[in-house]
C-alpha cells in the first residue's frame, strides 16, 4: 500500500461524526417513540416522537436515515475505490511531460478532508430538509404537529400572513400549500442531487463540488417552489364555490348528552360537514405538487423560465445585451456536460477557449482527449463567433488543431490555403475580402501558438529530466 492509500483511509475522529451524530438523533427519536411516555408535554424535539402512530414513525425515521447517511458513505466509498482508478485513467491519457503534475494532484484529492466541509453542508441541509418533510406535520391545533394556530414566519405565509385574524380557514389552507409547495420542490432537487452523485460516482467525476451544488441546488429550489405557490391561485383559477358553513346546535354548559345517539348524531353531523369541507378543495391543487417537483427537479430551466418572462414584461427598458456564446454550440455537448462546465466556471464558449485540458480532466469526468477537442473548437467558435456553424458546415473543420494541420498541408504542396478556403465558403465578391481577413487573421494567431506552445513542451521536458 503507497502513502496515497494510506491516507485514504487516515481520518481523524471529528470526521466520522458525520455518520455518527444523524444516527444518534434519529436512534434518540427511535427510542423516544417506542420507550417514551405518551401522557408527558413535551416543549423540545422529543415531542416528534408522540406526533404519529410508533410504528410509522420509526419506518419514516429508518427512510430518514437512509437518505441522510447517502451523501457521506457515497463519498467515502468513492475515495476508498475509484480515485485511484482515474489516477489510472488520467495516466494513460495525458502528456508524458505533465505525468507528474497528475500524480501530484490527485493525491490532494484522495483525502476525505478534501470533502468535509461540503460534505457536512449537505447532510445538514438533507437532514433539515427530509425532517420537513417526512417527520414535521403541521396542525392548526395545539396537539399532535406544530401547531401553525399560533401563527407563522413571513418566509411561508408572506402577504397571507394578514389572514391569521380575519380569515383563519384560508390562512391554514395558504400555509398547507405553501409547504407542501416547498416540501416538494426539496424533494425534486434531492431526487436530481442523488442521480447526480450516483452518475458522477460511476464517470470518476465525484468532488466536493457536486455536494456543495447540490446543496446550493436543494435551498434555491425549495425557495423557487415556495415562490410559485404564491401565485398558483393566480395561475389556476378555481370555479369550486365555497360550502355553506355547518350549522352546529349552540353547546350549553349546564347540560351533558343525554344518550349515546346523541353523541353519534354529533359525530356523523361532524363527518358530514367535514366531507364538504374537502369537496371545497380545487382541483388543480393537485399540480401544486407536480409544479413545485419540477422547479425541485430543473431549477436552472424554472429559473430561466422565470427570467423570460420578467424580459418579456421589461422588454421595453433599454439595457446591454449579452452576447457570450453558448457551450451549445460545440459538437457532442450536451445539457448535462454544460451543467457540469458551469460548475468549473465555463459557462460560454469563451472562457472554455483559455482552459487547461489538463486541469479540467484532473476536475471533471471528461477525459483529456475529449476535453481537448471542445477547447479547440471553442477557440475557433470565439474567433468566428456566429460564421463558425457555417465555416463548419462548409469546410468540415470544426477545431483550430484541424484548422492548423490543414493550412500546414497546404503550405508544404505550395498552394494558399487561405484562398482555398474562401473559395469553398462564399461565392459572393462582397463577403470574400471579410472571410480572407478572418482567415489570415487566424493563421497568424495559430502560428504564434503553436510556436508558444513548443516552447513551452520544451521547457517542460528539460525541468522533468532535471528532476
Amino acid at each position: 500500500m503507497d502513502q496515497n492509500d494510506a491516507n485514504k483511509w487516515d481520518m481523524p475522529w471529528y470526521d466520522w461524526l458525520v455518520f455518527l451524530v444523524p444516527t444518534l438523533l434519529i436512534v434518540g427519536l427511535g427510542l423516544e417513540s417506542a420507550l417514551g411516555p405518551e401522557d408527558v408535554e413535551y416543549r423540545d424535539f422529543r415531542a416528534v416522537a408522540h406526533w404519529f402512530d410508533p410504528v410509522f414513525f420509526q419506518y419514516n425515521l429508518i427512510m430518514t436515515l437512509l437518505a441522510v447517511l447517502v451523501v457521506p458513505s457515497l463519498a467515502l466509498t468513492y475515495i476508498q475505490s475509484m480515485t485511484s482508478r482515474k489516477e489510472r485513467q488520467l495516466q494513460r491519457e495525458v502528456p508524458a511531460s505533465r505525468r507528474s503534475e497528475i500524480r501530484r494532484r490527485m493525491g490532494r484529492r484522495a483525502s476525505f478532508s478534501t470533502y468535509r466541509g461540503s460534505i457536512w453542508l449537505t447532510t445538514t441541509v438533507v437532514l433539515l430538509g427530509i425532517c420537513i418533510l417526512l417527520l414535521f406535520k403541521p396542525a392548526s391545533y395545539a396537539n399532535g404537529g406544530v401547531d401553525f394556530g399560533l401563527g407563522a414566519n413571513m418566509l411561508t405565509m408572506g402577504p397571507f400572513a394578514e389572514l391569521f385574524e380575519k380569515n383563519p380557514d384560508a390562512y391554514y389552507s395558504h400555509l398547507v400549500r405553501n409547504l407542501t409547495a416547498f416540501q416538494f420542490g426539496f424533494l425534486g432537487a434531492y431526487i436530481y442531487f442523488i442521480g447526480s452523485v450516483v452518475r458522477a460516482y460511476f464517470t470518476l467525476d465525484l468532488t466536493s463540488h457536486t455536494f456543495v451544488d447540490g446543496a446550493i441546488r436543494m435551498i434555491v429550489a425549495s425557495i423557487l417552489a415556495l415562490v410559485l405557490s404564491f401565485v398558483f391561485d393566480f395561475a389556476f383559477p378555481s370555479d369550486s364555490k365555497p360550502a355553506a358553513a355547518p350549522v352546529t346546535a349552540p353547546i350549553n354548559d349546564s347540560t351533558e348528552p343525554s344518550s349515546t345517539a346523541d353523541a353519534s348524531s354529533a359525530n356523523t353531523s361532524s363527518k358530514g360537514s367535514f366531507d364538504e369541507t374537502e369537496s371545497t378543495i380545487p382541483a388543480s391543487l393537485s399540480l401544486l405538487p407536480v409544479l413545485s417537483f419540477f422547479f425541485g427537479f430543473y431549477p436552472k430551466r424554472a429559473a430561466l423560465a422565470i427570467e423570460r418572462v420578467v424580459l418579456k414584461v421589461m422588454r421595453n427598458i433599454p439595457g446591454d445585451s449579452y452576447r457570450a456564446l453558448p457551450l451549445s454550440m460545440l459538437a457532442g455537448m450536451s445539457y448535462a456536460h454544460e451543467l457540469r462546465l458551469e460548475r468549473e466556471g465555463f459557462d460560454n464558449i469563451e472562457n472554455l477557449s483559455g482552459a487547461d485540458p489538463v486541469d479540467l480532466a484532473v476536475r471533471t469526468c471528461f477525459t483529456y482527449t475529449q476535453l481537448r477537442q471542445w477547447i479547440d473548437q471553442a477557440w475557433l467558435a470565439a474567433h468566428l463567433r456566429e460564421d463558425y456553424p457555417d465555416f463548419v458546415r462548409r469546410t468540415g473543420i470544426t477545431n483550430s488543431d484541424e484548422l492548423h494541420t490543414f493550412l500546414s498541408a497546404c503550405e508544404s504542396a505550395q498552394v494558399d490555403g487561405v484562398e482555398q478556403l474562401v473559395s469553398g465558403l462564399s461565392m459572393d465578391p462582397a463577403v470574400t475580402p471579410s472571410w480572407k481577413v478572418k482567415l489570415t487573421a487566424l493563421k497568424i494567431l495559430l502560428h504564434t501558438n503553436t510556436a508558444l506552445s513548443e516552447n513551452t513542451a520544451a521547457l517542460a521536458s528539460k525541468e522533468h529530466a532535471s528532476g
